[in-house]
C-alpha cells in the first residue's frame, strides 16, 4: 500500500510541476517576436548613390545643334519602403534636372532649365488626378528615365527631343517628344503613358 501510494503521490507531483511550462522552443520564439516589435533597423540606398552629371552634343545635317546636359537632383529624391525581416529598406531615388539649348547657325535660338516641378507643369503631372488614371502619382513619383535627339531626317526646319519619365520598382512609364521649330518655339506632345 505503500508503495502505492508513493507511486500516486510520484505521478500527482509530476502532473502538477509541468503545468504553465514552456519548452526551450516555445520560449525562443516568444523572445524572438519581442525582440523583433521593439527593435527597428534601416538601410538607406541612393540611386544613383553619387552626383551624376551628362552632357551631349550633337551636331544636326538639318544645321541645329543640340546641347543637353543632365544631372542629379541631390536634394529632391522619391522614397519607397519595403519591410523585410524587421529592416526597413529604404530606396531613394534621385530626380534629375536638365538644361537644353538648341543653335541654329551658330545663333542660340533656345535655352530651357528643367527640375521636377517645372516637368510637372509641362507636362500635365499634378496631384488633382483620381486614383487609377493613366497619370496618377506621376507628379510626387516619376523620375527621368531617359532623354536624347531624335535623328528622324523628316523633320528639316525643327529638332525633336524625347523625353521619358517613369516611376521606380513598376512598369509606369509617360513618354514625351520636345519640339523645338527654327525660331525657338517650342511644343510639347505627350505620347505614350503605359
Amino acid at each position: 500500500m505503500k508503495h502505492v501510494l508513493g507511486l500516486l503521490l510520484i505521478i500527482a507531483i509530476g502532473f502538477t510541476s509541468c503545468e504553465n511550462k514552456k519548452t526551450k522552443q516555445q520560449a525562443l520564439s516568444e523572445s524572438i517576436e519581442a525582440f523583433k516589435k521593439t527593435v527597428n533597423f534601416e538601410t538607406h540606398v541612393y540611386i544613383p548613390e553619387t552626383y551624376l552629371e551628362q552632357e551631349i552634343d550633337t551636331l544636326m545635317s538639318n544645321g541645329f545643334r543640340v546641347k543637353i546636359k543632365t544631372y542629379s537632383d541631390m536634394s529632391n529624391t522619391v522614397r519607397f519602403s519595403k519591410i523585410k525581416d524587421t529592416i526597413n529598406h529604404q530606396t531613394h531615388y534621385r530626380n534629375f534636372k536638365f538644361d537644353i539649348s538648341v543653335t541654329k547657325d551658330n545663333k542660340e535660338i533656345y535655352r530651357e532649365t528643367f527640375d521636377k516641378q517645372k516637368v510637372n507643369e509641362a507636362f500635365s503631372y499634378n496631384e488633382n488626378l483620381v486614383t487609377g488614371s493613366d497619370l496618377y502619382n506621376f507628379d510626387t513619383l516619376a523620375i527621368l528615365k531617359s532623354i536624347n535627339v531624335n535623328d528622324d531626317p523628316t523633320y528639316t526646319n525643327m529638332v525633336l527631343i524625347d523625353i521619358t519619365y517613369a516611376i521606380p520598382e513598376s512598369d509606369k512609364y509617360s513618354s514625351h517628344t520636345l519640339f523645338i521649330d527654327d525660331k525657338g518655339k517650342s511644343n510639347i506632345v505627350h505620347l505614350e503613358v503605359k
